[in-house]
């Protein structure tokens, strides 16, 4: 080209022209190479290992929980994660929402150059409790019934009792605890202008159905944590006893009660006439024994008890008072046998409602019926 332009100068300029364009050309192609479309992505709190996929491709976060994928070209991609994750045998977390306030973990997403994303993930770990007394004493997990606890921030949740575990093949993996265990709440996800933040939670114990009783507990704040156990502290009611202290004053009670009845029974040395009188208004008479002794009888409570034994006849006793019974078995208001009581051995008109009479201990009914009618 330059032997066809007259002179040297001329063709300097060419050259020089030339070489502008070509880096004219060059410089955007440079530009745009060194503007490469990517998708990074952050979890809230870092976890090491999560994985997501960008139209079905992998990609996974790092030890600091970032992760990041290089497209080839712009453009709208489809991106998933899974909503729960177990992480070991003491942590699991589950899907919260996108820093762009999308709450689905499968959504689509525009990607044109760098584009951030954020990811919160709840945080569950696996905490070992128990419940005690104030004293140190440890409750049975069969005395124990639900109870409410308060978070931090003043949230309140009601749990089921003491922990029964979850396990079984209908349990999936991510739901399964021993007994005596439970997966409680530790981080939290909260968004601020399209900024995730992770809060520590702790809680406190409002209180305790122990036995069907709500009782006050006192319990420092607890932060889950890997391997944590949660000491629960029921507080004891002020001047309260143990539960089998309180049955004491009603065993005394049963035995004066007892003892006057029977010095009652043996100090009648006839029989009232206006006893008899109150006690005819109540019974009807079938047939009445005239032997000594004693006989077996089955006797029907008003409360729906049934008590069989030897009634124990007193010679002048006046028929107003208890009927003095060596008791033998003792049925419920449903037909189970039940325990005998004190009191059932000393039972007073005002409790009964009909008396069956037997020869010794057959279900061959004689000698006598008392059909004592409800008021």
């Amino acid at each position: 080209m330059c032997e066809r332009i007259p002179g040297s100068k001329w063709c300097s300029i060419w050259l020089l022209v030339t070489i502008v364009a070509l880096l004219a050309t060059l410089v955007p192609d440079r530009a745009a190479a060194a503007q490469t479309d990517s998708l990074v992505i952050e979890t809230v709190p870092p976890i090491e290992g999560i994985t997501f996929r960008l139209d079905g491709e992998p990609f996974s976060t790092n030890e600091e929980g970032v992760a990041r994928v290089d497209l080839a070209v712009p453009g709208r991609f489809e991106l998933k994660t899974r909503d729960q994750i177990r992480l070991g045998n003491y942590r699991r977390i589950e899907f919260a929402v996108w820093s762009d306030g999308v709450a689905e973990s499968s959504r689509v997403v525009d990607i044109e150059g760098s584009t951030r994303l954020q990811v919160g993930f709840r945080v569950d770990y696996l905490i070992v409790e128990s419940f005690r007394t104030s004293e140190g004493d440890d409750l049975t997990p069969k005395s124990v019934g639900p109870f409410v606890i308060v978070d931090d921030a003043g949230e309140s949740t009601t749990l089921p009792g003491s922990s029964r575990g979850m396990a079984g093949p209908t349990a999936q993996t991510w739901e399964r605890f021993p007994a005596g265990t439970r997966w409680l709440p530790s981080v939290r996800i909260v968004s601020e202008n399209r900024h995730l933040k992770a809060e520590e939670a702790s809680y406190r114990v409002r209180w305790v159905s122990v036995e069907g009783e709500r009782i006050a507990a006192s319990s420092v704040p607890f932060t889950p944590s890997e391997g944590g156990e949660w000491d629960i502290a029921v507080d004891t009611p002020s001047g309260s006893l143990p539960r089998e202290l309180t049955l004491v004053p009603l065993l005394i009670g049963g035995l004066i009660l007892w003892l006057v009845v029977v010095r009652r029974i043996r100090r009648s040395s006839q029989p009232s006439v206006a006893g008899a009188q109150r006690f005819a208004r109540f019974v009807r008479r079938r047939r009445v024994p005239r032997e000594p002794g004693r006989e077996f009888v089955r006797i029907k409570l008003r409360t729906g008890r049934t008590i069989e034994g030897w009634r124990i006849h007193t010679p002048g006793a006046d028929p107003s008072e208890a009927v003095n019974l060596a008791v033998t078995s003792v049925w419920g208001p449903d037909g189970s046998m039940v325990t005998s009581q004190p009191t059932d051995s000393f039972l007073f008109p005002s409790q009964i409602v009909q008396i069956d009479v037997y020869e010794g201990r057959t279900t061959n009914r004689s000698a006598e019926v008392l059909d004592i009618p409800r008021r």
